[in-house]
């Protein structure tokens, strides 16, 4: 279960990412994004190194200097009778420089990581917190569609699940996405 004082740094996470995006009308990129995730440590040994990951993003473009981007990401990963099912959610702050149509970034935030094991016939789960630092590229194909590369390390916190095998381990992800996007026709975001 997920403590209060948790919730808490969550909601103020939320608060001070999402409260300038209301101040600028910047662009706002919708869609979808999938490609390989990674376990590292011990979650790989006990659930196999790589996994296919789907998910979906918004990235919203408050100004000039940086972007507001949420994923959602699912990744199940299996090892012989061992499995996880990986579902994790980050917030993140980019920033990068446009060149014509290309947009190279740098990016970091924080993220909720949750995973459903089944270990040695035993069943049980986790969440815990953790961040994420990467990189990646858009490319904007016309005036409505963009797609890129994400490119992400998450070193996660407090990985013991009750059974005292790991569950949620540090990972990384590399992901195409797919996505439309709005313009308002501001100044704002990378225009």
């Amino acid at each position: 279960m997920i403590n209060k004082s948790f919730l808490a740094f969550l909601l103020l996470c939320s608060v001070v990412f999402i409260s300038p995006c209301r101040a600028d009308e910047g662009d706002l990129s919708v869609g979808g994004s999938f490609g390989g995730v990674g376990l590292t440590g011990t979650g790989m040994n006990q659930y196999g190194a790589n996994g296919f990951g789907y998910g979906g993003y918004i990235t919203y473009s408050p100004s000039n200097m940086f972007d507001m981007d949420v994923n959602l990401t699912y990744s199940p990963h299996s090892n012989g009778a061992n499995s996880s099912n990986l579902f994790y959610s980050t917030i993140g702050l980019r920033t990068g420089i446009k060149f014509d149509q290309l947009l190279p970034f740098l990016t970091a935030g924080v993220g909720i990581y949750r995973s459903s094991v089944q270990l040695g016939g035993v069943s049980d789960s986790a969440a815990s917190f953790g961040f994420n630092v990467g990189g990646g590229l858009d490319i904007d194909l016309s005036k409505w569609f963009r797609m890129g590369l994400l490119i992400r390390y998450h070193p996660v916190f407090s990985k013991a699940i009750s059974t005292g095998a790991n569950g949620v381990d540090d990972l990384w992800d590399v992901l195409f996405r797919v996505g439309v996007l709005f313009r308002t026709g501001t100044q704002g975001g990378w225009d």
